[in-house]
């Protein structure tokens, strides 16, 4: 029985004519299916080695809440454009909603890592923290700022008067 990839399209087409090559080496076993948005569908029909394209149903961003009914796969797979893959945690969430027994990032560079889904929930948990620590310090700066800049505006006033 022929094993099952499953690729989110989640990166732009530059990204994956770069990155399938690495992607058929890696698993040369499977057979390559890919999950896109409609408006990439023919772009990726040129890719002999993507046997079937899934259609995904909604307009914007993968996301957790809108499901796409799609068969079990061996593994999922999303090409991210940096080299951490933090910063695609939406579309890794998504890739929880479809069954699979392994799931891999592929970064721009096409080097492929497995992630578990812990490894998918630390990364909202940092990405969450970081946001938090963000909002904290703008809060911190913003308020001497308002503090400090009308006095500021004031003494130019002044000075041009």
């Amino acid at each position: 029985m022929t094993k099952r990839l499953l690729i989110i399209r989640s990166a732009s087409m530059q990204q994956l004519d770069k990155n399938l090559p690495e992607i058929v080496k890696t698993f040369p076993e499977y057979q390559i299916d890919m999950l896109t948005h409609e408006h990439s569908v023919k772009l990726v029909e040129k890719y002999d080695v993507i046997k079937n394209v899934i259609v995904y149903p909604y307009n914007g961003s993968f996301d957790v809440n809108r499901k796409v009914d799609v068969d079990t796969y061996d593994a999922v797979l999303v090409p991210v454009t940096n080299l951490s893959g933090s910063s695609f945690y939406n579309v890794l969430n998504f890739s929880l909603t479809i069954k699979a027994e392994k799931r891999f990032i592929c970064n721009l560079v096409s080097e492929i890592w497995e992630v578990t889904p812990s490894d998918i929930k630390m990364m909202k948990l940092k990405s969450n923290t970081m946001t938090l620590l963000s909002s904290i310090a703008t809060a911190i700066l913003f308020i001497p700022l308002c503090l400090v800049l009308p006095f500021k505006l004031m003494s130019i006033q002044r000075k041009e008067d």
